[in-house]
């Protein structure tokens, strides 16, 4: 009978009516838009059982995967078939940023009508196989070999080192379509390729033991974006340059202009705002209070960030309108840096976007 019942509840939950009941509970539903396992799956569960502790004892927490479209369907249903009614969340990473921000066709969420209610960045570093002899930026940059990069999408994540190595003049042969990073990380240990990032949490605990055994070399980190909106070098990773200081090493001036922008925008969308916790923004004012107050007491809860460490990868939670805010930063990009990040991926990897017109 349980089982029914909760087959029940995913089947309902598919076909868009939500305000579901639990008995005499009403289910809060966190919708994750990729598979059970995956990064944000992880952090939706880690973060699950410690909203229910600090919420009302009449909700009960279920996390639904509603997968498809490489992440834009979950998106998609949390905008269009679920009711504003502060019962319903959504967990986005920069899969679901970057679309919107690039204006894909497909995407019909719109994170200018949600409201964060949490969120965590992340950081990334791109690193190099030892065969290279390659040992640090300015060496990468000087290089004549044949350096290939391996990816999953010129859309997705991937997106912040293929402006890397275009903004740091480093001719890249780039080899796309990777399941995942998991799968372009054993292409590099397998000298398929030879560059690879990955992001914080999976390059401590994947890639760092390569490198302590010789078989790779870090490089640079993206870095993150500070309070005035600039990027800095990586806290988790003080002893790489970020981006900034590997421009510098590599063309011998601070970097400027549309191209910079570009990067910083999708550094903020798929790196500073990485993973992010929403509701409708017309939710009732009370319940999306009481749910900010949970996720503050749920982030602080020293059991929490225990087990959530692996996850976060040593950065801090930001709550409720410091969500907004990271958002916002994203979303203020000029219509001249949309419109060179557009012909970027046009012109190099046979991408077809929209004009940009917001």
């Amino acid at each position: 009978m349980r089982c029914a019942l909760r087959i029940l509840v995913m089947l309902l939950s598919v076909w868009g009516i939500s305000g579901c009941t639990d008995g005499n509970r009403q289910v809060l539903e966190i919708i994750v838009p990729v598979g059970e396992g995956g990064g944000s799956d992880q952090w939706a569960r880690a973060l699950a059982p410690y909203l229910q502790r600090y919420l009302d004892n009449s909700l009960t927490v279920q996390v639904v995967n509603i997968t498809g479209a490489a992440g834009v369907q979950g998106g998609n249903v949390f905008a269009l078939r679920r009711k504003p009614d502060g019962r319903t969340l959504f967990v986005s990473s920069g899969s679901q940023v970057l679309p919107w921000l690039l204006g894909e066709p497909a995407v019909r969420y719109d994170f200018e009508n949600m409201r964060g209610i949490a969120g965590s960045p992340v950081g990334g570093v791109v690193y190099a196989s030892a065969d290279l002899g390659i040992r640090s930026v300015e060496e990468l940059c000087a290089s004549d070999q044949t350096l290939i990069y391996g990816g999953i999408s010129p859309t997705g994540l991937d997106m912040a080192p293929l402006l890397s190595f275009e903004l740091l003049g480093v001719e890249v042969i780039d080899i796309l379509g990777y399941a995942g990073k998991g799968a372009a990380r054993v292409a590099l240990e397998q000298g398929e390729t030879n560059l690879d990032y990955q992001t914080s949490p999976a390059y401590l605990a994947n890639v760092l033991p390569l490198v302590e055994e010789g078989r790779a070399v870090p490089l640079f980190s993206f870095g993150l974006i500070d309070g005035d909106g600039q990027v800095i070098d990586d806290p988790v990773f003080p002893d790489l340059p970020g981006m900034r200081k590997a421009y510098r090493a590599c063309r011998g001036h601070e970097p400027s202009g549309v191209a910079w922008e570009a990067y910083r925008a999708v550094l903020m969308a798929g790196f500073a705002a990485q993973k992010g916790l929403w509701v409708h923004a017309n939710a009732p004012e009370d319940r999306v209070q009481e749910l900010i107050t949970a996720a503050e007491k749920a982030t602080g809860d020293p059991e929490f960030l225990e087990r959530a460490s692996r996850l976060i990868g040593g950065y801090d939670f930001y709550v409720g309108d410091n969500v907004d805010a990271a958002l916002a930063e994203t979303a203020r990009i000029s219509l001249e840096a949309r419109r060179w990040l557009v012909e970027f991926l046009e012109h190099g990897f046979d991408v077809a976007l929209p004009e940009p017109v917001r």
